[in-house]
Parts: structure tokens; sequence; C-alpha cells
């Protein structure tokens, strides 16, 4: 990564980064599938399951994910901090399995690996574990307690929404306790990280009002870039093809450059809401995309103009490995390739705008009464 450029203390999470905590940033909140109506809460300086309330500020957790971009687990996941907004704590590994999650005062400036964990997967479409950086065998686990609630007269089976047999409340801390135990997908070890405000939680987390785009090849400008089978490939182009609308989200860019100074962004599919992802030896693929990580792997650049608007669309880390269609036994599939002078490695990324004939023939109409104009007004000059 040493052709890339970014500055340590930009978080992706909201425009201007907030504060320390990221005052202006979107919170979470996180909960487990054995129990959906509870999120994971501040109580007393203790990590806990508590009844789900919008209006309560101690279950609402920044993402800090500013070090995502440098640090990642062994299976090339990055990593994030989960700061609480109302005390500024942040959830720290346990000291073994089966201990209980600790919390910490948490410093941006610090880099502290014990608040560092990682997702097993895209956690705002699917549960997952919640892993600690260095160890991706174990995951955050709600251990179920002997504990009452609230001495409301509740019942705690109808309140749970599980199945009955797990008592997930927090009576004086005596419901569940968070803790770190092996990865065997129970349900209280597998978890959604979700917005609080339910209409930012889509498969495109807020990018569904941006203009879509399509990327096509020099060496087939008839063809555009889609999606087939879970492949990224060309296809004839088509406006009504929604595989082949693209959103080019350029926020990266703001803040990471390739050696060459040109802003990266990441290419996301209208209808999957995947991201292409590239690496030297893997070629491209698809994985879901998530604006709040800062995953190298999925983030392009592209060159100076090679002619006629066309560009490299290339790796922001690796400006050597180029998009590349109609290329070998890989038919109309995306490969990377190394640069050559081929005109299977030069694109271009235009907003979807199709004419219509309508346009066409009314664009026609224009011109010949501009036509007419001028050649009277020459007419009129030469009478004059």
């Amino acid at each position: 990564m040493s052709g890339v450029w970014w500055h340590r203390d930009w978080s992706p999470l909201g425009g201007g980064g907030g504060g320390a905590c990221g005052e202006e940033q979107p919170t979470f909140k996180v909960f487990c599938r054995a129990d959906k109506g509870r999120c994971l809460a501040v109580r007393d300086g203790v990590l806990v399951l508590a009844p789900a309330d919008p209006a309560d500020e101690r279950q609402h957790w920044f993402k800090d994910a500013r070090l995502s971009l440098c640090v990642k687990d062994k299976e090339g996941n990055p990593v994030f901090s989960l700061v609480n907004k109302a005390t500024g704590l942040a959830v720290q590994h346990s000291l073994g399995p089966y201990r209980p999650v600790r919390l910490v005062e948490f410093n941006p400036e610090d880099f502290d690996e014990s608040v560092l964990w990682t997702e097993s997967g895209h956690l705002g479409r699917e549960f997952g574990c919640i892993r600690p950086m260095h160890n991706v065998r174990i995951g955050l686990d709600a251990f179920p307690g002997d504990g009452d609630d609230e001495e409301d007269g509740t019942d705690d089976d109808e309140e749970d929404g599980a199945d009955g047999d797990e008592d997930l409340g927090n009576k004086d801390h005596g419901g569940a306790t968070i803790v770190l135990s092996p990865w065997a997908r129970g349900d209280t070890q597998c978890w959604k990280i979700l917005y609080w405000d339910d209409e930012a939680n889509t498969t495109l987390a807020g990018l569904e009002a941006e203009p879509t785009c399509r990327i096509y090849c020099k060496a087939g400008e008839g063809f555009s870039v889609s999606v087939r089978d879970g492949t990224v490939c060309v296809a004839p182009t088509n406006a009504d093809d929604v595989y082949q609308h693209w959103i080019q989200d350029t926020r990266p860019g703001s803040m990471i450059k390739d050696q060459d100074g040109f802003p990266a962004f990441a290419l996301i599919n209208r209808v999957t809401g995947d991201a292409i992802r590239g690496s030297e030896g893997e070629g491209v693929k698809l994985v879901p995309y998530n604006p709040f990580y800062l995953d190298i792997s999925v983030l392009w650049t592209t060159s100076w103009d090679m002619g006629h608007g066309f560009r490299c669309i290339h790796l922001v880390d690796s400006t050597n490995l180029n998009f590349d269609a109609f290329h070998g036994g890989d038919g109309n599939n995306i490969v990377l390739s190394h640069w050559s002078e081929g005109d299977n490695l030069q694109w271009k990324i235009v907003p979807w705008c199709p004419v219509v004939e309508e346009d066409l023939e009314t664009h026609e109409l224009e011109l010949v009464s501009k036509g007419s104009e001028v050649k009277d007004g020459e007419k009129g000059a030469e009478n004059s």
C-alpha cells in the first residue's frame, strides 16, 4: 500500500468526522439473534443487554473505522471499534474465553489493539460473529443468566421473542453476561449492527439516490459492465438491464488517492448492493459493500486520459493491475491484467442517460431550424 495516501485521523463514519468519539456520525444498535428486542448498552460501567430504546443514548454506538484501511484480521477483514455515545467507553476484549467483556475509555489517538474487532460478514445484512482482531475463532456471546429483567410483572418469554429457554434480562446485571466464547453459530453468538435510523438500513446504505453510471470498454463500446450469476462481466448494452447500472461512490476519494494523485472510488451494483473487489491473483469479484469500512480491496482509481476520455481502471494500491475484458479464455468476464497498449484495458465511466428516438428527432429539428436561421442571416447580410 506504499502508493496510497490517506489521513490517519479521518473516519469514514461521517462527513467531517465529528469529535473524538464522532459526535456528528450516525449511531448503531447492536443486538443478537437470540433476542432481537434487546440491544447492547452500558449500565454502571458494565456491558449489558437492555430492552431496545432509541431514546437511550447508552444503547447508541459509534463504529470507529479509522484504522480499517491499514489493519485487518487474518481473513482480510478490516477492524473497527465500538464506542458508546453516552459514555465514550469502547468495548474491550475479555481476558479469556467465557470471561466478561470489558469497557475502557476510548482514545482515538492511541493504537489499542484490545478495542479492535472484526466482523465475520456484513452484519448490516445478516447475523454473524463479532471477533477480536487477533482471534477469529472466538466471538462476542450473550451468555444467558438466571435473573429477571424488571419487576414489572411481564413474562420474559413474551418480551424476549426468543425460544423462552434463555434469560437475557439484566436486573442488577444478573441476566446475560457478555463474554467471548468459541464460535459455534449459536443464537447468542450471532449479532447484527444496524443504524438506529431504520430508513438507512438498506442494501445500498443510503446510496439509493445516487445517479447510476455505465462502464464500458474501448474494445467493445456496444457492451457494458454487468453482473451475471454473481460474476462481473460485459454484456450487450441495454439501459433496461438493471444489472448494468452502477453507483460510483466517490466519497473515499476526498482523503484517499493513488500514487499518481488520482482519487479513489468504489463501484457498487445498483441491484445487488455489492462492490467490485480486486486483488492480485484473484481477478475481480463481488462483495457486500459496507460504506463504513475503508476496505482497500474495493477501492479503484483511473489513469490519465488516454484519448477520447478512455482511461485505465486500476486498484488504488496497485496501479499496474487494470480492468480487462475481451481477453483470453475468460470470454466477457472482467479480469485484472498488467498494463499493455490494448483497447481492452481502456474504459469509460459515464452517467446513464440513454437518448430516445423522440429526443433525437427534436434535436434534429432544432439543428435544421438553427441552420435556417444562420442561412437567412447570411442572406440578409448579403442584401444589405
